[in-house]
């Protein structure tokens, strides 16, 4: 997606910073939308998007399904390399409060499974995580926002 607007600052504030206005006076955000019926739908990040055997992945959609589910506070999606796929899509997932009281690592096992189920019935295969950790935590980046690998 590209902005324009006679407001947009000329660069980050750090020391190097790149410009972020091109020559045209459009400022590239790196966000991939799409347009649906009249209508713009965000659908991820363009350095974050998941190469699995040629067909790609946006993290964002895949966290979207996997954040429906009851028990999960929020999940991480990633890509980890794979020698026959390039990549396979890999979350990590927070369990809310009263869910990481309630389970203990033996009830992970089924809601790994479950999680993956509800992937399965809303995604294409090639999205759905081959693999879903539950860990303690994600790391927040000081503006709140999911520190992401390839940000």
């Amino acid at each position: 997606m590209l902005i324009r607007s006679s407001r947009t600052a000329s660069r980050y504030l750090n020391r190097g910073a790149e410009a972020l206005r091109r020559d045209d006076g459009f400022v590239d955000t790196q966000d991939v939308v799409e347009l649906r019926n009249g209508r713009y739908y965000f659908g991820g990040r363009r350095g974050g998007i998941i190469n699995v055997g040629g067909l790609k992945c946006h993290p964002e959609e895949i966290e979207s399904v996997i954040n429906r589910h009851p028990l999960v506070h929020m999940s991480l999606v990633k890509a980890r390399k794979s020698p026959l796929l390039g990549s396979v899509v890999v979350a990590e997932v927070v369990l809310t409060a009263e869910a990481r009281a309630a389970q203990s690592n033996a009830g992970h096992e089924a809601l790994q499974n479950e999680i993956i189920e509800s992937c399965r019935r809303s995604l294409n295969a090639h999205q759905v995580p081959a693999i879903v950790r539950i860990v303690p935590s994600l790391e927040i980046g000081p503006s709140g926002k999911l520190q992401r690998p390839y940000a």
